[in-house]
């Protein structure tokens, strides 16, 4: 820290000394603009009187390589002038719009008379671009006379009264010719179609150090502007959203919220890109950043484009600007949306029904023996179970039973299960921001407001956003940017009991609406849980009700998370020569998250734990609650992060050798701290009105008892002391300095580089891994520059770049060069000790993750810009990879995590963008963006399992073999005796027994590599079409090369798991093998026995592998752009009305019925699939 005081002060000293020494050449306009015309080949036209005895300070170097516009704004906007373009190279210069009235002032010459017996006229209106923004400096004539619109696009012209056509001019603009006879009206709106000279858009790049054009880069970036950025609303308030298949190389799930660019490069430390907003990388939970603050986004996907980051980059870097205020009069943007979604489709889930169900059950005591002495004593029993009891017991009738079966068998619970705990989901959204100010000082001010009622009942989310931009011109040297946010959420939410806790006969409300217990505990376990006349005991001994409500659960539980976040950065730049300057800034981050939850008692744990744990009066007989108290329990638990950033910061950019050489770089030295503090704690007993709550004896919870009261159970409900109360800490710091260069000559020859040296206090003191220096370098060859490409009219753009450098990761697990420790406390003495759990031995040798990348792309334009994109390769290799790896166990450890595996990423990226019809009623444009990635474990250090289930349940990474791997066994169906079987290399039958001592098992050589679970090609096709006021776009999104499993439908689910829709076609005799493959109930001691590991090759089975190749609709968007004069003469510049729809269709390669978004593409287990989500925007300014 002292040294970064250090040098900022020197820094800013200079600065100061630099200031005073040395004043800027003064000149008169007049002599600036016959400069410019001199170097330009500029025209003229102006009355003296405006730029007499004015003067400027503006740099005049290197005129050639600015735009003409840039150059006339430091001249003339100083003095209130402003230029109008005429034609080619040919401006009037008149003054700013008069002030008073808002409007632009005449440019009718100064000899102007009026026709004779006529009076002149006065004609209004705005002028509007094709994408409905308001467009400035726009050129309006009509014959001699001339006006120009101001910033709202808005402008006043006296015309004689022989005037019919106005003509509307504007650079980058196709002219417009306006009747405006007399009989047409006063008012006059125009919209105004960009020619083709602007089909190509200049691409700004930030990286957060510094701004370039994408065309100085060698390394991988993409920009997104405000307008792509903006097609889609994000409705959720995720900004990730609206970057899902624009960006190539970017992979995002808006299901699991995984993301990722070009692959995952690491085991166990960060995985997710880094974010950075406004320069600094943030800290803070991504879903405070407001996506209606967003104006740009830059993705940075290589070593070349983001090693600037050094240990931070090796996933990526996402770089966000967001809005400041604009110099004016103050502009009101608001945009308000609601959105709506159906509630999900249980059906999908494919869980059996509830005849179905008891068919299960029927089979399971008449094929299995199953009887109630299988059951423990006291225990309860499902009725059906019961029914089918008394029959082999003879104490009832089969027909009797086979009548109250048919009963219970009736009833389905899940549109009931749907009703009862889901609802539809909607959101809302408001923004609204104001922004204005003048050429010395601009602001911005805005408000979000997001709230959301998801599909579960009970569920409520609520989230503000305050944004404060400010930015200070000082002098003509110094600046300063000043931001601050703030954000808080609230997330309440009951408890939704899962579908699979109770059968599907099994009701959750009598008739009156109220909660029916079930008759099996959690999980339709039956253990520990008591009859319904064991729980009569229970109430009568003074204990809690002990049976589980489902639905009483929802209203029992209440959960609520307050996140809060307050963000604040600066930044003063100072000018110290005309190619030199110093940037000073820095960010603060504070965010709390307070999460507490509620369980009343009438929660099931709640009583359960408080009825197991009661004390019995030794004379009395009746309960004491002496070491846990009756009442609710309250747990609440506070996380406090905060981080800073500082930074200082040289900036280079100079021309020499005539123009012929530029060099620009940055130079700086930065300092990251980020503390992390946790305390949970917990109040029993508690009265939310008085907010009272009494002790209890943590050292007896923690002791196993069998209960007071054998009534409650055989076995006390367990108590773990860190699920109440615990304390965390996280301290991490980091010091780095850094450079990076570019070098243009004869603006066609471009060389980067980069370097930067990290610190970090996660490696101790040693300088061989405290210190990780990294570095990149690249070049760049403007090929449609060379005179050989010149003639080729129809290469607008034809640019080579390849770049190669280093990045790094820092690892996140619980190691480090130090033994370290977890603290605790045995409850089992009768006096309570501490003690310590050895969470990691010292390894003096952990180092970072370091990752090579190597890129080579193209960046292309053709066809006079209609069809542009680029094209890019790499291999990313990463070293020193932070997993597990095999120990002697004399050391007390099988396994620690140390930097002994690799990990390969090979990859095509590209994107096309292509304008296919351009004219003045309709466009067409399209965008494609495809990203292949191919990794490969290279090593791996970690002990191999014997047991092939460890392997297809995604346990093992294995050398040679992709990250996420698939593999299964060569299932080979039934045997005669309906036992499941699989087939090892030798095509030998195994029916696998993995319990007792007589294993049989397959190799790893014996199973099948299906492919990767993670998709290889990510493909986006995005159309927008323009007609009129309407716009409508449409994105395709395709997902494939990677497989799935499928789960498959057991009768042994009944018993572990919850049966799926077939589960009662299995083996029941022999001859079904035949036409069945599905294993019966595992049975013992009999022909044909097997036991329930021999079933996992039938689930874990090759045959049931999928491709997960889909196309998915992601958003549908029509916008409508109301272009009333009634709302432009009320002042509303740019009004829309948006609908839009989200994943309206998907169609899976391998068969509709799958939702690869929703499954587990390990176990083959399927999740609630994706909805289509409706939403209607209104936007206006004013």
């Amino acid at each position: 820290m002292r040294k970064m005081l250090l040098l900022c002060s020197f820094l800013l000293l200079l600065s100061l000394i630099s200031w005073s020494a040395a004043a800027q050449k003064k000149m008169s306009l007049i002599e600036a603009l016959d400069k410019v015309s001199a170097t330009l080949g500029t025209r003229f036209v102006y009355e003296a009187s405006l730029l007499a005895n004015k003067t400027t300070t503006a740099d005049l170097t290197d005129l050639k390589n600015k735009p003409v516009e840039e150059v006339l704004k430091s001249i003339l906007y100083p003095h209130d002038l402003l230029f109008l373009y005429v034609d080619k190279n040919h401006y009037t210069i008149v003054a700013r719009k008069n002030k008073k009235n808002g409007h632009a002032e005449q440019l009718e010459p100064a000899d102007d008379t009026p026709f004779p017996g006529d009076s002149m006229r006065q004609v209004r209106g705005k002028v509007l671009s094709n994408y409905n923004e308001p467009l400035a400096g726009v050129t309006l004539r009509a014959g001699r006379y001339a006006a120009a619109t101001n910033n709202e696009g808005d402008f006043t012209l006296r015309v004689g009264p022989q005037e019919t056509v106005l003509d509307a001019t504007a650079i980058g603009w196709q002219p417009v010719h306006i009747d405006i006879s007399r009989k047409n009206g006063s008012w006059y709106p125009i919209t105004m179609q960009a020619s083709t000279s602007l089909l190509k858009e200049i691409a700004i790049v930030s990286t957060g150090y510094q701004k370039i054009e994408k065309s100085q880069l060698s390394g991988a970036a993409t920009a997104m502007s405000a307008k792509d950025y903006d097609q889609r609303t994000a409705i959720t308030g995720n900004f990730l959203e609206n970057l899902e298949g624009k960006i190539p190389g970017l992979v995002y799930n808006s299901i699991s919220r995984d993301l990722s660019i070009r692959g995952v490069s690491t085991f166990d430390a960060v995985k997710r890109p880094l974010i950075v907003v406004d320069g600094f990388p943030t800290e803070i939970d991504i879903s405070t950043i407001n996506p209606n603050d967003i104006i740009s986004v830059s993705v940075l996907r290589d070593a070349a484009a983001a090693a600037i980051y050094g240990v931070q980059a090796s996933n990526g870097v996402i770089v966000i600007e967001t809005k400041r205020g604009k110099s004016g009069k103050p502009v009101f943007s608001l945009r308000a949306t609601y959105a709506m979604q159906a509630k999900p489709d249980f059906g999908y889930l494919n869980y059996i029904g509830s005849k179905e169900y008891v068919q299960l059950m029927r089979d399971r005591v008449d094929l299995t023996n199953y009887s109630r002495r299988d059951n423990l004593p006291g225990a309860p029993l499902d009725p059906v179970y019961d029914l089918l009891f008394r029959v082999k017991e003879g104490t009832m009738t089969a027909g009797e039973a086979d009548r109250q079966i048919a009963g219970i068998a009736s009833y389905n619970n899940l549109t009931d299960y749907k009703r009862l705990f889901y609802q539809t989901r909607t959101a809302r959204q408001v923004d609204f921001d104001v922004s204005g100010g003048s050429e010395k000082s601009t602001y911005l001010l805005g408000l979000n407001y997001m709230g959301e009622t998801p599909v579960e009942r009970r569920s409520d989310n609520q989230r503000f956003v305050l944004n404060f931009a400010n930015t200070y011109k000082l002098s003509d040297r110094f600046s300063f940017d000043f931001r601050a946010v703030y954000n808080n959420s609230v997330n309440k939410s009951g408890r939704v009991a899962p579908y699979t806790d109770v059968p599907p006969h099994q009701r959750f409300t009598d008739e009156q609406g109220n909660a029916i217990a079930s008759v099996l505990g959690p999980r339709r376990n039956a253990n520990l849980y008591p009859t319904a006349a064991g729980n009569e005991k229970i109430k009568a001994l003074g204990l809690y009700d002990q049976l589980y409500y489902p639905y009483g659960e929802l209203f029992a539980n209440t959960n609520k998370i307050n996140l809060s976040a307050l963000r604040l950065q600066g930044r003063l730049n100072t000018v110290l020569t005309s190619w030199l300057s110093l940037d000073l800034g820095g960010a603060y981050e504070n965010q709390l998250a307070t999460t507490s939850v509620l369980a009343t008692d009438d929660a099931y744990t709640v009583r359960k734990l408080i009825n197991t744990r009661a004390k019995k009066d030794p004379i009395t007989g009746k309960p004491l609650f002496i070491d846990i108290p009756q009442g609710d329990i309250y747990t609440l638990s506070n996380v406090r992060g905060i981080s800073y950033t500082v930074r200082g910061q040289l900036n280079v950019n100079k021309d020499f050798g005539g123009d012929r050489h530029n060099i620009s770089a940055i130079a700086g030295i930065e300092q990251r701290k980020r503390t992390e503090s946790g305390v949970r704690s917990s109040y029993f007993g508690y009265d939310g009105q008085s907010l009272i709550s009494k002790p209890i004896n943590v050292q007896a919870l923690s002791s196993y008892i069998t209960p007071a009261f054998p009534e409650t159970g055989r076995a006390a409900s367990s108590f773990f002391p860190e699920d109440y109360f615990k304390e965390t800490s996280l301290d991490r710091r980091f010091m780095s300095y850094y450079a990076q260069a570019t070098y243009i000559y004869l603006n066609k020859y471009i060389a980067t580089g980069s370097f930067r040296i990290d610190q970090s206090n996660l490696f101790g003191a040693d300088p061989a891994y405290k210190n990780k220096p990294l570095w990149s370098a690249g070049v760049s060859w403007r090929m449609h520059e060379e005179n050989f490409l010149k003639s080729v009219s129809w290469i607008n753009n034809l640019q080579l770049r390849v770049a190669t450098g280093f990045n790094g990761n820092v690892p996140s697990s619980t190691s480090g060069p130090f033994l370290l420790l977890s603290p605790g406390v045995n409850v089992v003495p009768v006096e309570a000790v501490t003690f310590n759990d050895i969470l990691s031995p010292e390894n003096q040798s952990i180092r970072w993750e370091t990752t090579r990348n190597f890129n080579v792309g193209l960046d292309y334009a053709l066809f006079n810009n209609r069809i542009s994109g680029t094209v890019d390769i790499y291999n990313k290799r990463t070293e020193d990879v932070f997993g597990a790896m095999s120990s002697d166990p004399t050391t007390g450890f099988n396994t620690y995590n140390a930097n002994t595996a690799s990990i390969s990423n090979n990859g095509l990226e590209l994107m096309i963008n292509s304008i296919n019809i351009k004219n003045r009623h309709f466009n067409w444009q399209t965008q494609l963006t495809a990203s292949f990635n191919r990794n490969k474990v290279l090593k791996v250090m970690s002990a191999e399992s014997e047991a092939s289930y460890d392997l297809v349940i995604g346990q093992q990474l294995r050398e040679g073999y992709v990250m996420n791997p698939l593999f299964s066994y060569r299932y080979g169906g039934l045997n005669e005796l309906g036992q499941p079987f699989v087939y090892n290399r030798n095509n030998e039958k195994k029916v696998m027994n993995r319990s007792g001592d007589d294993i049989v098992d397959v190799s790893f050589e014996d199973l099948i590599f299906n492919g990767t679970t993670t998709p290889k090609y990510v493909l986006g096709l995005n159309n927008q079409f323009s007609l009129g006021c309407f716009d409508l776009s449409f994105l395709f999104m395709y997902y494939g090369g990677h497989v799935m499993r499928v789960e498959q439908p057991s009768p042994y689910d009944i018993v572990l798991g919850y049966p799926l829709q077939g589960a009662a076609n299995f083996w029941k005799k022999p001859g079904d093998e035949i036409h069945t493959d599905i294993p019966g109930f595992p049975k013992n001691n009999q022909p044909g026995e097997f036991n329930y590991t021999a079933v996992y090759g039938y689930s874990y089975a090759d045959k049931f592998v999928r491709k997960a190749d889909y196309i998915r609709l992601r958003d549908l968007i029509l916008t409508y752009n109301i272009k009333s004069a009634f709302l432009q003469r009320s002042g509303l510049s740019r009004t829309q009305l948006r609908l839009q729809a989200q994943n309206m269709f998907r169609y899976t390669f391998s068969g509709n019925d799958i939702d690869p978004e929703a499954m587990d593409r390990e176990s083959g287990s399927r999740g609630l699939p994706v909805e289509p989500f409706y939403s209607v925007s209104f936007y206006t300014n004013f």
